[in-house]
């Protein structure tokens, strides 16, 4: 051993701490082959410990300890291997008077025996007594400050040790003591830092591969090992008995320590922390209570790991609340970056900083505290080189970029978010400089004496507070924070995607859509020529004067416009009667010309759509070529619902006309039959070319259609309602609960309810979430998407209905016969719906 005060210290992080070739006298050391149990080495103490004068190296462990022992460190040793640590055999029996405790473990090819005097069974049994109740106390413990308080306060009464302190590292491996308890008579170590020279990473590695590290005296002397020549050094990395570094004695002896005990907190395979024993006087702590100890301190870093999942839990459960509330109304926004540009305030509030800016398309826009204008295109090239598409930040900017350094007072430090899959767009989080004052166990900074060989560092002789103040750091960025910005990078990076994918689909569908129309307006014009030159040339009774004829055909051709104002106007979808009515009126010469037979049918804009545009082509050719081309034709079109297919039905008789027969190529109303329907409905059309005229059957699916009443069948107007100020009260105070499992569904939906004066609105997308909602907090009223997804809402309009609550349904594209039978009296609105049809609506069922 070195003596104090000569330890030569500027090595230290490469000193060979775990081949002491020695160990500590409070216990001794054997080890032997794996293969026959041969010794190979043994400390110098071990026979006279033992009670074995007749121990040398080449006996047989058996001779030593006997088969029954021997048996026991075989069993102990699969254990050993399986757990990667010693495992202890506890008050083997050697002699009638000589009880130890045992740890085995292999390394190297080597069965390594250390053995210490048993703990007497009163003591023993005290601390497993106790261990029970150590352990609820810290499972009822949830804040992780107070779980400090109570292990040092806990371990402090069992280990009866002088100071027991919780030690927890930071990044750089300096600690902070955030806990202690202490004879009274001591000065307090709670809240000093130590600098991470005083554990080197050597040593670090240690404490995480062995839990617990005992010395009973810092002043003892060191028992060497005996050993056969040519042996490579003992890796003792495991032992409980390895002999301390010099560095580390000299170290407790400078702190007034005789004694000491750590025990290591691993999260995660991670040295966290460590809980750490001081004794004034020597003190060695048997192994069966050490075992007792680790056990806790395991139980310990278990609650640790709860607490943070839980906080970080509901750190994800903030922040996605709060993205969500920021994003509800980004489905209806054009301008993606100019609406993030106008929610940057709202983002600010995700993650404690002083300012947030965010770079996108090339635009800087920022909020609170932010980079001046000078060093903006510095943190754009910073981001693209740190960052790219990866998390970056940094609480001491300046250290490596000195172009920061005139404004480290209001930007010190930066979190930096991409938000887009490549590196373009950013999010910028700052924080200011915070002037800290931070109390150290001494001065942190190595410093060197000159001796016989030069200068050379030696361990701090004094551990009065040392303080020292720190510039141009902002609060250190914690996991959470980190955390908080990979969902914030996530949710951002979707809305950015979809906004970009809508962009380039928009933009593709403008130019297909720019072609067609190219082609569709040649065809259409040709066409209309063709239908008013038919309109001009159709007989007008003998007994009709030229102004008459004029009046006739003006009526016509106003038709023939209003069919085509259906085209243009099928977005929001319409009815079938109102379509066919408007498509045909030019061609009734006489009442019998057309039939319509059917109920009244909404049709959805792409349903309505579709078949304006094949109706249209349907009634031009039969005007040119079919039955409305003579006086005495006919034209009978007739819907239906095929329950047992679950499709609409269309069938087009004509009969009357000229003889019809198959064209010889497919024109453009050939085309719509053949592939708009199908392509565009998922339905089916089928053309019959009969003697008596053409007849067309064409079939949809019942989604696509829904019968209503004449009431319902009234346009849609999208003006604000009318509301009494007793209405308009009631909606603002009502609590609405959506539930839509649609995410831009129900993001439009809340901005157009907020718009009318709905304040409290609730939004779920499952039938798990809108019962939980509903056992939070009754709504007044509830708009229920029947359809969600691969489940509906029966369940929430029972639950719903249980409690008296009124609600509506909302389903799209569905007729009602997909309602239960129970809520055939609950208002559907068909979607997409008029948002004051909506209103209307929860007027109507809302409580007075």
């Amino acid at each position: 051993m070195a003596e104090f005060g000569q330890v030569d210290l500027t090595s230290c992080d490469r000193e060979p701490i775990h081949l002491p070739g020695s160990i500590q006298p409070h216990g001794c050391l054997v080890t032997c082959s794996v293969s026959d149990f041969i010794v190979l080495r043994h400390s110098a103490n071990a026979s006279a410990m033992l009670g074995q004068p007749d121990l040398a190296l080449g006996c047989n462990l058996i001779e030593l300890f006997g088969s029954d022992i021997v048996h026991d460190i075989r069993n102990g040793l699969t254990l050993s291997v399986t757990q990667r640590r010693p495992v202890f055999l506890l008050n083997q029996a050697l002699s009638p008077d000589r009880h130890f405790d045992l740890a085995v473990h292999i390394v190297n090819g080597e069965v390594v025996i250390e053995c210490e005097p048993a703990s007497p069974s009163p003591r023993a049994t005290k601390f497993l007594t106790q261990l029970h109740g150590m352990m609820d106390r810290v499972r009822k413990t949830t804040d992780i400050t107070r779980l400090f308080d109570v292990v040092t306060m806990l371990m402090r009464g069992l280990l009866e040790y002088d100071r027991v302190m919780v030690y927890r590292f930071a990044d750089d491996w300096s600690g902070k003591v955030v806990a202690e308890a202490r004879a009274l008579s001591l000065e307090s170590f709670l809240g000093q830092h130590f600098p991470s020279a005083d554990i080197p990473a050597q040593a670090r590695e240690l404490y995480r591969r062995s839990p617990i590290r005992m010395i009973g005296d810092v002043g003892y002397t060191p028992v060497p090992l005996v050993e056969e020549k040519g042996l490579a050094a003992l890796d003792m990395s495991l032992g409980q008995l390895r002999s301390v570094s010099p560095i580390h004695c000299e170290y407790l002896t400078n702190m007034g320590v005789r004694a000491s005990m750590s025990i290591s907190i691993v999260i995660d395979g991670a040295l966290w922390g460590m809980i750490a024993c001081h004794h004034y006087s020597p003190r060695i702590l048997p192994i069966a209570e050490r075992a007792v100890v680790q056990m806790f301190s395991e139980f310990f870093a278990l609650q640790i790991i709860v607490i943070l999942k839980t906080t970080r839990l509901q750190v994800a459960e903030r922040t996605h609340g709060l993205i969500e509330s920021v994003l509800r109304n980004a489905a209806s926004a054009s301008d993606m970056p100019a609406y993030l540009r106008g929610q940057i305030n709202r983002l600010a509030p995700l993650i404690h900083s002083d300012g947030i800016a965010i770079w996108i398309d090339n635009e800087w826009t920022s909020h609170g505290i932010s980079a001046p204008k000078e060093v903006q295109n510095e943190f754009v090239a910073l981001a693209r080189h740190k960052a790219g598409t990866q998390i970056w930040q940094s609480d001491h900017l300046v250290k490596d970029h000195p172009w920061i350094a005139a404004h480290t007072a209001h930007v010190a430090g930066v979190l930096i978010i991409p938000i887009s899959p490549q590196p373009q767009n950013y999010v910028f989080l700052f924080r200011r400089e915070i002037v800290q004052t931070i109390n150290w166990g001494g001065d942190p900074h190595k410093t060197y004496e000159h001796g016989p060989h030069g200068p050379r560092l030696t361990p701090r002789q004094s551990f009065a507070i040392w303080k020292e103040q720190v510039h141009e750091r902002c609060l250190p960025w914690s996991s959470f924070d980190i955390e908080a910005a990979g969902q914030l990078r996530s949710a951002l990076i979707e809305v950015m995607g979809v906004y970009h994918q809508q962009q380039l689909s928009e933009r593709a569908d403008a130019d297909l859509r720019q072609r067609m129309l190219n082609e569709e307006l040649n065809h259409r014009v040709k066409n209309i020529l063709a239908v008013v030159q038919s309109l001009i040339g159709r007989p007008v009774g003998k007994d009709k004067t030229i102004e008459e004829y004029v009046e006739v055909l003006r009526g016509r051709i106003k038709a023939l416009a209003s069919a085509h104002d259906q085209v243009a106007r099928s977005d929001g979808g319409g009815l079938l009667r109102t379509l066919l009515e408007a498509e045909l009126e030019p061609y009734r010469h006489q009442p019998s010309a057309v039939v319509l037979e059917g109920a009244n049918l909404w049709l959805s804009g792409p349903a309505l759509s579709v078949a304006a545009l094949t109706l249209h082509e349907l009634a031009t050719n039969a005007a040119k070529y079919g039955a409305l081309s003579r006086p005495t034709g006919t034209l009978t079109l007739r819907w239906f619902l095929d329950g047992a297919q679950e499709n609409w039905v269309l069938e087009w008789t004509e009969t009357g006309g000229p003889p019809v027969t198959p064209p010889k190529g497919n024109g453009f109303g050939s085309v719509l039959l053949e592939r708009a329907i199908p392509h565009e409905l998922g339905g089916t059309s089928v053309r019959e070319f009969r003697p008596e005229g053409l007849f067309i059957r064409l079939t949809f699916p019942v989604r696509h259609a829904v019968l209503v009443s004449e009431v319902e069948a009234e346009p849609v107007i999208d003006e604000l309602p009318v509301a009494t100020a007793a209405q308009s009260e009631l909606l603002h105070a009502a609590y609405v609960l959506l539930v839509e499992d649609q995410l831009l569904i129900a993001m439009e939906t809340e901005q157009a309810l907020s718009a009318y004066g709905v304040r409290q609105i609730r939004t779920v997308s499952s039938v798990y979430e809108a019962v939980q909602a509903i056992r939070e907090r009754s709504p007044d009223v509830a708009l229920l998407d029947f359809n969600l997804g691969k489940e509906n809402s029966h369940e929430v309009a029972t639950l719903l209905r249980k409690k008296n609550i009124p609600f509506l349904f909302a389903t799209g594209y569905a007729d009602r016969t997909m309602i239960p039978a129970e809520f055939q009296d609950v208002p559907v609105l068909r979607k997409p719906y008029a948002i004051k049809n909506a209103v209307q609506e929860l007027l109507k069922v809302l409580p007075v």
